[in-house]
């Protein structure tokens, strides 16, 4: 189970079932993950008329799931690889947004920042991966997974 405090409008998480889905609100006890209009159109006599009307009906669908029925999902090499990430060397990873360069450590514990003075952080999922680039740079990773 996620908390709501720790997704933001963009996150990917996965529900049981193993879907992928994209966060497009956070609510209090769920999260919206799909929004559709749907457009009816029928025609209608108008009394009096020859000339046939027409009644449009707009209908918004939404999908909705409780936090719940949706889990993080796990970085691994092949995730990081869909988000852009390099591997030069067997546990070094590097991202790069326009001219910089951020590089990070891969290991068992999750991924970690690599600066002169080790990072105390890890970060084991997809989400707060997508979090801290989002507040350290400005960018929005958007994986196709």
């Amino acid at each position: 189970m996620i908390h709501a405090k720790e997704l933001r409008y963009g996150n990917k998480v996965q529900t049981q079932d193993g879907e992928v889905i994209t966060v497009q609100q956070v609510l209090a006890h769920s999260l919206i993950y799909d929004t559709q209009i749907k457009v009816s159109r029928e025609a209608t006599a108008v009394r009096g008329s020859l000339r046939t009307a027409y009644a449009s009906q707009f209908v918004e669908v939404v999908k909705e799931a409780n936090y719940h029925e949706v889990e993080p999902i796990f970085l691994t090499p092949r995730i990081l690889e869909k988000c852009g990430f390099r591997n030069f060397v067997r546990e070094d990873w590097i991202f790069s947004v326009g001219n910089s360069h951020i590089d990070f450590e891969f290991t068992a514990d999750g991924l970690r920042l690599r600066t002169p003075v080790a990072g105390q952080t890890n970060l084991r999922y997809l989400h707060q991966l997508q979090n801290f680039l989002f507040f350290v740079t400005g960018y929005e990773l958007e994986p196709e997974l």
